[in-house]
């Protein structure tokens, strides 16, 4: 009885939080941002691409594979039928989220059950893609979650220092797991590394799922009316200032969709780069990250997270400009640069949208709201990384040397990239949005 106890006091609170309350749950929610966090980073980017590689991917594959978080999102519209109907979501988002990050872990499992390379890479694509599922399923009222805990006055402050701890202890993770796989492959037992790397992600994800059940749930209002499928389009369809803001994001997902998930495949694959130095520069995105995301926060704060969405986007648009000019002569001088512009970019990015999402939706059915826009970013993002793939596909024997500097398919992607968002700013800096409501 008082297991049972514990537990429903533990996942279906019916008391109102105090400001201690929310206090030590925002604490522990950033340890469990950075045991999450460090979870999605082992299993994504040049480590996923590795891993892809292994089993058998081509270059296209591996992107799309990348890519697949991203299509993932469209579930996100479909949550708030089942949340929105519970006072207390709590379980429902911890146990999903664990599934979810326990069965990334059970990946290293496919090469045991298949000797074929088309059934790996059909496996990882499909244990992949459920795994995102089940977790971005959660992803509308887990954002919100935070939000109701954290008040709008330190908002700013609050996200840039979960951030700046969350993305420390990513680098030191991913540049140890980034010297494991490096050190096994140069004895030629390049998937024992990767043994090491995801058995470290299953331990994580137990951690990940005890810190979640300490962080304390307010009580979430139940709209006894229902959610119907209807609803899940039209309401946030009929938000003007709501869709405006989803418009802005989709401009951003799909510009930077397009070339992002291909920056792994083109160190790992094109420039045969090592995963000590692929981690090295992904710390020192990370520490670019660090370093600016408290100031996004502050400047938020006496701008606007508009403003900053504006801003992130023009970085974006440099890095991508500087991957561009990145090739074998180049990588050691331009590669640094490309990774401190992203590092910043994302950083900024990654709090703006979700507090943009937040305060442009109304009070009721923020998950209807939230769960759209990731649903829409999703579709839109997932898109543009098939365009991308369709561009390295018809372009795959196309190059061009102008005055010796040699540009491949994937530069010229890079360039795409660019081009889109350009656009996008210019379309941005159009709008006119009213007041939060």
């Amino acid at each position: 009885m008082n297991l049972l106890s514990k537990f429903r006091e533990i996942y279906f609170n019916k008391e109102s939080l105090s400001e201690e309350d929310m206090r030590v749950s925002r604490n522990i929610s950033i340890f469990e941002g950075c045991t999450a966090r460090s979870i999605l980073t082992l299993t994504s980017g040049a480590f996923l691409v590795g891993f892809a590689k292994y089993l058998g991917a081509s270059n296209e594959q591996s992107g799309i594979i990348a890519a697949i978080p991203v299509l993932a999102g469209i579930v996100t519209v479909f949550s708030p039928i089942v949340l929105e109907k519970l006072e207390s979501r709590k379980l429902l988002t911890c146990m999903l989220c664990f599934i979810g990050r326990l069965m990334m872990g059970l990946m290293i499992l496919i090469p045991f059950i298949s000797p074929y390379k088309t059934v790996r890479v059909q496996l990882l694509i499909w244990v992949f893609f459920i795994a995102n599922l089940i977790m971005v399923f959660t992803i509308p009222y887990a954002q919100t979650w935070l939000l109701n805990i954290t008040p709008e006055r330190i908002r700013g402050a609050y996200y840039g220092k979960r951030e700046s701890i969350v993305l420390g202890t990513v680098t030191v993770v991913t540049l140890l797991m980034g010297q494991v796989l490096d050190k096994f492959e140069q004895i030629g037992h390049q998937f024992t590394g990767f043994i090491v790397l995801y058995t470290f992600v299953i331990v994580t994800a137990f951690v990940n799922i005890v810190l979640f059940s300490k962080i304390k749930e307010p009580v979430n209002p139940v709209i006894k009316s229902g959610i119907s499928i209807k609803n899940l389009f039209t309401l946030p369809a009929k938000n003007k200032n709501f869709m405006k803001i989803t418009f802005i994001t989709v401009l951003w997902n799909l510009g930077y969709q397009i070339a992002f998930p291909f920056t792994s495949v083109y160190m790992v694959s094109i420039l045969h780069l090592r995963y000590g130095l692929v981690t090295a520069m992904a710390v020192l995105a990370s520490i670019a990250s660090v370093v600016s995301v408290r100031f996004w926060g502050r400047i938020a704060d006496k701008k606007s997270w508009l403003y900053i969405m504006k801003l992130m986007i023009v970085l974006q648009i440099l890095s991508f400009l500087t991957w561009f000019f990145i090739n074998s002569d180049t990588v050691y001088i331009l590669m640094p640069i490309a990774h401190i512009l992203g590092g910043a970019a994302i950083s900024g990015v990654n709090i703006s949208v979700n507090n943009l999402q937040y305060s442009y939706s109304p009070a009721d059915n923020k998950t209807v709201y939230m769960g759209f826009s990731s649903a829409v970013n999703g579709i839109i993002g997932f898109v543009g990384t098939l365009v991308g793939s369709f561009f390295i596909k018809v372009t795959e024997t196309r190059g061009v040397s102008p005055a010796g500097f040699s540009i491949g398919n994937m530069q010229m992607l890079f360039l795409t990239a660019v081009v889109v968002l350009t656009v996008s700013i210019f379309s941005i800096s159009k709008f006119r949005i009213n007041n939060v409501n």
